[in-house]
Order: structure tokens, then sequence, then C-alpha cells
């Protein structure tokens, strides 16, 4: 990579916004599937005492 083009702050710019953006959505896909799991975990329990 040439490091004296002219447009070389828009590229690590982009870099820059595309890597802040995947950790954003992989970070809220974790988030996500653990409360997903908790609240399943949480109606299977339920399921689980109103079956006794």
């Amino acid at each position: 990579m040439n490091f004296t083009a002219a447009h070389i702050g828009f590229v690590l710019a982009s870099y820059g916004i595309s890597f802040a953006c995947i950790l954003g959505l992989a970070a809220y896909v974790i988030a996500r599937d653990r409360k997903l799991r908790a609240e399943a975990q949480r109606l299977d329990a339920a399921r689980r005492r109103e079956q006794t």
C-alpha cells in the first residue's frame, strides 16, 4: 500500500469504519444470542414446572 497517496486518509477511514461496524455487529449477535438462550432456559424451566 502506498502511504504517500493523496487518498490514503479515505482508505484508512474506510477500513476503520468497516472494522468498527463488524465489531458492532458481532457484539450485537453475541448479546442477542445470550439473551435468547437465557429466555429459552427460563421457558424450558417454566414448562418443566407446569408438567410436575
